[in-house]
């Protein structure tokens, strides 16, 4: 093949533009500190790269289901603890007013403290967390409980077609891949399952009538009750516990693959630093090279 000077030339000048480019490909991956700034400069680590970062988004939105069942496990628990504190003051009353000491008026002045306690008690099963309902089950857009309008009614304010129904099922929140974990209790699990407004009522009522076997009996049904709902706190505690540990698992993974995504994306500063003079290096001796060459001239022999 004839090689003349233009294809010396023009050879030169592309392996001349081949080499610059190598030469500002490092410098900008020492500036930025990023060695991988599209999918063509190393389509495989990049790949991984936007994995990695699918996987860090899907950290970012589990922590913030955490955070949230967190904080409606919590307003429960304080809502049981005050829960536990109007049935222990209750059983005093009770005990109080099953003895000697008491007689009929006293009872019914008593009977107004303990109607407040049941109002207390309903309007802690309305706690709210935001716009939810912390214990409406699925239902946590509406207040599940309200104050009977007779001696018999129902608690419950939530209807459907039929009537009256109790708060049932608790949406369930995913802390991790295919980790659920449900952060509260529904309505009925902690007010009707457990006794509290039941036996409340009923203690009202036989301190009304003035019936000591039934004011006996009503305080023995609030200590189950206040039993119960400890019961309902133990479970809430660990179900708390389980949220902070997924919680620490996701921190512990997130900075690894925060480190992996590093070594994958990141520029090695030392290494980038050395190959980077070794290309200026080559650089300028293709320069004196072609300079050399292209200088030559039939001049030259004669």
């Amino acid at each position: 093949m004839r090689v003349t000077n233009q294809i010396i030339t023009r050879n030169s000048q592309a392996r001349l533009q081949s080499g610059l480019q190598g030469v500002d490909r490092l410098r900008e991956d020492i500036s930025s500190g990023i060695r991988i700034r599209k999918m063509s400069d190393d389509p495989t680590s990049a790949g991984e790269v936007v994995r990695v970062g699918s996987s860090m988004r899907a950290i970012a939105q589990f922590r913030r289901n955490i955070d949230l069942g967190v904080a409606r496990a919590s307003a429960e628990e304080t809502a049981l603890n005050s829960v536990t504190d109007s049935l222990g003051r209750a059983i005093e009353l009770g005990v109080a007013q099953s003895s000697a000491t008491g007689n009929a008026q006293s009872r019914l002045i008593v009977k107004a403290e303990v109607d407040t306690l049941l109002k207390f008690a309903v309007d802690l099963g309305n706690t709210k967390l935001g716009d939810a309902y912390v214990f409406g089950g699925t239902r946590s857009g509406e207040a599940p409980f309200a104050m009977p309008t007779t001696a018999t009614g129902t608690f419950s304010a939530l209807t459907d077609a039929s009537g009256p129904v109790d708060p049932s099922g608790t949406p369930r929140m995913e802390i991790g891949d295919n980790k659920f974990v449900t952060p509260v209790h529904n309505g009925t699990e902690v007010f009707l399952d457990t006794d509290v407004l039941n036996s409340l009522r009923a203690l009202s009522t036989a301190l009304g009538n003035n019936d000591i076997p039934g004011i006996r009996a009503a305080t023995d049904r609030i200590t189950a009750a206040s039993a119960n709902v400890q019961n309902v706190l133990g479970t809430q505690g660990a179900r708390i516990n389980e949220m902070e540990n997924a919680r620490t698992n996701l921190d512990g993974t997130e900075l690894m693959l925060k480190a992996f995504r590093a070594d994958l994306r990141d520029t090695e500063v030392d290494k980038a630093m050395a190959e980077l003079v070794g290309k200026q290096t080559l650089y300028q001796a293709a320069m004196s090279a072609t300079t050399r060459i292209l200088g030559l001239s039939l001049a030259n022999y004669l």
